[in-house]
C-alpha cells in the first residue's frame, strides 16, 4: 500500500494485528481507512498535541472472529479504530474527542480490566455521536461523566 493513511499514521499500524492471520483491507476498506485518520484520529492528534496509538484498527473478517468483535463492527469496514494515548486514560481520551468537533459514529471508553482504552468510530450514514462506557463487569451501559471507573 503506498503512502499513508494519515498524516500521523502508517498503513502498518492501522492494520497491524496479534492474531496470526491475514488483515489485508481491500480497496473501499482502504478508502475507509483513510477516512477515518483524516476526519477522526489525524485531527484528535492535532487537538491533544501527543501521539496517539492504534491498538486496533482495521480487522478482517476472520481477525473479528478471532478477537470476539461484533459481526457489525466499523473495525471491519476500516471506520474503527481502538487507541491509546500517554498520560490519558480512557475517560480523559473520551472528554477530549467530546470536547472537540471531531465527528464520530461511537465512542467507547473501556475499564482497565478491558484494555482501558477508547474505541472510536465512524458511519457512512448519520454519525450519532453515542457514547458508551465498556464496564469492568461486562457489559455497556450509557456513558456518564460523572461516575469513576
Amino acid at each position: 500500500m503506498a503512502g499513508r493513511p494519515g498524516e500521523y499514521f502508517s498503513w502498518s499500524e492501522m492494520t497491524t494485528t496479534s492474531q496470526p492471520l491475514p488483515n489485508d483491507p481491500n480497496h473501499e476498506e482502504r478508502v475507509n481507512i483513510k477516512i477515518l485518520c483524516s476526519t477522526a484520529l489525524d485531527p484528535l492528534r492535532r487537538h491533544l498535541g501527543r501521539p496517539v496509538r492504534v491498538t486496533s484498527g482495521f480487522r478482517s473478517e476472520a481477525v473479528n472472529t478471532a478477537v470476539g468483535g461484533s459481526k457489525t463492527s466499523a473495525h471491519r469496514r476500516g471506520l474503527a479504530a481502538d487507541i491509546k494515548c500517554s498520560g490519558l486514560d480512557a475517560h480523559a481520551l473520551m472528554r477530549a474527542v467530546i470536547d472537540s468537533d471531531i465527528p464520530f459514529d461511537q465512542a467507547i471508553a473501556y475499564a482497565p480490566s478491558r484494555g482501558g482504552h477508547l474505541h472510536l468510530g465512524l458511519s457512512t450514514g448519520r454519525m450519532r455521536r453515542q457514547t458508551l462506557w465498556a464496564k469492568a463487569g461486562g457489559g455497556y451501559e450509557a456513558y456518564d461523566f460523572d461516575f469513576d471507573s
